[in-house]
């Protein structure tokens, strides 16, 4: 008897990428397969688009991390893939992360960006290029989050977040949950070229999106203990990364990661900034 896999994916008018992100799921080697969907009120078609899938549905009022929360509560399977909206899922992704699964707690999924066309989309191509090649896959140290885990692990890893951080926390959920699971098992592995990432198209939401995420980073600063999870995404640590791998001929995809950062960083500042300035 094949394990159930849940697959979880928090939406927000998502109706963009959702379409692809389902057809994908549907057109996996594996059979046994749930899609629950965790959506924040979208006005878009969203929850549409995931009904005529055969995705359960379920709303949600709190925060990224929240529906990531939701979303495993309401799954019943063994393992849990945690899914964005805007990833595509290689067809024998699954079926491979479940085999790999008899030596790993939970697995990496290498992510490669699908159709780099404009500019922006092709810094993301490189930054993700690079990511990968980062060595650690500690929580702190590392770059890259597992998505796939055994039950268990996130039961115990969501037992150990606090209630209120759960609610409000938006950018770093997936770290946090990260955070303590591998205090839980470090049984950690990394299932080669699982996802196609649709990248970030514009610059308008680009901004968008780093906007909202620096105004939230005031949650994580009240959690001390997730404190050091800034360190994942810090500045200097990227440059010297990046440096390392532009050392070893990886020049332009190193530059194209590091502009990319630059950017994403500024706009997090300043979302924090005028989080900040309304105490």
């Amino acid at each position: 008897m094949r394990p159930l896999v849940s697959v979880t994916i928090p939406t927000r008018n998502s109706a963009r990428t959702l379409e692809l992100c389902l057809r994908s799921i549907a057109s996996s080697t594996y059979p046994k397969v749930e899609v629950v969907v965790v959506d924040g009120h979208s006005s878009d078609g969203t929850m549409r688009i995931a009904e005529e899938y055969g995705a359960r549905v379920v709303p949600c009022d709190w925060g990224l991390l929240g529906a990531r929360y939701l979303g495993f509560t309401e799954s019943r399977g063994d393992y849990v893939l945690m899914l964005d909206s805007d990833q595509v899922l290689e067809p024998t992704a699954i079926e491979r992360a479940v085999e790999a699964s008899r030596l790993y707690d939970m697995l990496v999924l290498e992510e490669l960006s699908a159709r780099p066309r404009g500019l922006l989309e092709r810094l993301y191509a490189y930054d993700r290029e690079v990511a990968h090649l980062v060595p650690s896959l500690d929580p702190v140290r590392g770059e890259v989050l597992p998505r796939f885990f055994k039950r268990w692990v996130l039961e115990r890893a969501f037992s150990l977040i606090p209630s209120w951080a759960i609610r409000e926390v938006v950018h770093f959920d997936h770290a946090i949950i990260y955070y303590e699971a591998y205090r839980v098992t470090r049984r950690v592995g990394v299932l080669p070229r699982a996802v196609w990432h649709l990248e970030t198209p514009t610059m308008g939401e680009l901004v968008s999106k780093n906007l909202r995420y620096g105004r939230s980073l005031r949650a994580l600063l009240r959690l001390r203990g997730y404190r050091r999870l800034l360190l994942r995404d810090s500045t200097p640590k990227k440059l010297a990364n990046r440096a390392v791998y532009g050392a070893r001929g990886g020049l332009k995809a190193a530059l194209g990661s590091i502009a990319l950062n630059l950017l994403k960083d500024y706009v997090m500042g300043l979302g924090l900034a005028l989080a900040l300035a309304r105490l």
